[in-house]
């Protein structure tokens, strides 16, 4: 298999997996999803997935955060993961990690910043469209993800030309996503909470973010 082979087998899961992402820091997690975490075994085929991209780690540590979950009782685990959620994403900036760029990249942490505006720009010259329902500002976390979600399967219906959309690829990343990403994630591990499930999930998030762009990297340099 060649290299333009390989992208287009790797493109449905990385987009797949950008989506993911999008969703799991879209909303708190609702009882269904717990259930078909725990009980369907759905974490565990990504897990597979997570560790064929060298994540083991910091998949294994997801994978604690929902065995964990089983000190809870069933009709509270949901309650408490709502909790968690406020508590690490929608409080005051000092005592939570807002999933939002302009938070990181603006010298006042006002939001509706600079990165959203760029984001909106983004969009439009992608010809790209967020859910009407979605009604986070522009540079939420999720937006970047679905961003990429969305950017992948345009590369495989359009049939891209594989290394300028890898460089492009990679100049969001670091241009719009990885320049906030670390400190976000960071500040993910500070907060107080009583389960580890967004913690964990954020530096898996940023983890695969990280070798996304070196895989991305590798096909520029071939």
């Amino acid at each position: 298999m060649n290299i333009n082979e390989e992208w287009q087998a790797a493109s449905p899961a990385r987009s797949a997996l950008y989506r993911w992402f999008a969703d799991v820091f879209a909303r708190e997690l609702t009882s269904a999803t717990l259930d078909e975490w725990q009980q369907n075994q759905a974490y565990d085929n990504l897990h597979e997935v997570f560790v064929s991209l060298g994540l083991e780690q910091y998949s294994n540590r997801v994978k604690a955060a929902i065995d964990d979950l089983q000190q809870f009782p069933k009709e509270h685990r949901a309650i408490e993961l709502a909790a968690d959620f406020a508590q690490v994403f929608l409080l005051s900036g000092d005592d939570s990690a807002p999933p939002y760029a302009s938070y990181y990249l603006s010298s006042d942490k006002h939001l509706y910043g600079k990165p959203a505006a760029q984001m909106m720009r983004f969009l439009d010259s992608q010809q790209l469209s967020l859910h009407p329902e979605f009604r986070e500002p522009n540079d939420h976390l999720s937006v970047y993800f679905i961003v990429m979600s969305l950017w992948i399967n345009k590369s495989i219906e359009q049939q891209l030309e594989m290394v300028n959309t890898a460089q492009e690829q990679i100049d969001f990343l670091d241009s719009a996503l990885l320049n906030w990403l670390p400190q976000f994630t960071a500040l993910c591990q500070k907060i107080n909470v009583k389960t580890d499930i967004y913690p964990a999930l954020a530096a898996l998030a940023e983890q695969f973010v990280i070798e996304d762009r070196a895989g991305l990297e590798s096909i520029v340099v071939s």
